[in-house]
């Protein structure tokens, strides 16, 4: 599972990159990336304060409800999605919103939970390249989070530093 979180986050990063290059989006990638070496308990609650449509229901920085995030990461994140994204959840016509919920969803799915055969994994990561694939956007290299067999750690891979399988952390 670490493998295919891994797998949606550089399907996320080809969008946002390819897309969006003129943008820096190092803090989304920093953040991103530490769902390959966090439990999927923790992670999703830090994570779900930099998804446009949880950010854009904040005209101010709320210490209280945004988990995870600094006064100055708010006012970052803000001027990032700026004219990119309404926030418009599940809605795959606002493609920024719906992209970085894929990571969300798939840590959601399984937290606290048995595997089973992953089949919810496999529909996101079918999702992210499909965004792609319309985008004219050249999927992710899969063989890179090999590495991580389904034999590791009862079916979720062993924890890793997933940045060193970023092209926007390089």
């Amino acid at each position: 599972m670490n493998g295919r979180m891994a797998y949606v986050i550089m399907c996320v990063e080809a969008f946002l990159k390819t897309k969006y290059h003129d943008r820096d989006w190092s803090l989304i990638a920093e953040k991103m990336w530490l769902a390959t070496e966090d439990n999927w308990t923790d992670w999703p609650l830090m994570f779900a304060s930099f998804i446009p449509d949880v950010l854009v229901d904040y005209d101010e920085y709320d210490e209280g409800e945004l988990n995870g995030m600094t006064a100055e990461e708010f006012s970052k994140v803000k001027s990032l999605y700026n004219g990119i994204t309404e926030g418009s959840e599940d809605d795959p016509d606002d493609e920024v919103n719906y992209m970085l919920n894929k990571p969300f969803e798939m840590a959601q799915v399984y937290c606290n939970t048995v595997i089973g055969d992953g089949a919810e994994s496999l529909e996101i990561i079918c999702e992210t390249e499909i965004v792609l694939y319309n985008n004219g956007i050249d999927f992710p290299d899969y063989t890179k989070v090999m590495f991580t067999p389904i034999s590791e750690f009862n079916g979720w891979g062993n924890r890793f530093n997933g940045r060193d399988l970023s092209i926007i952390l390089k």
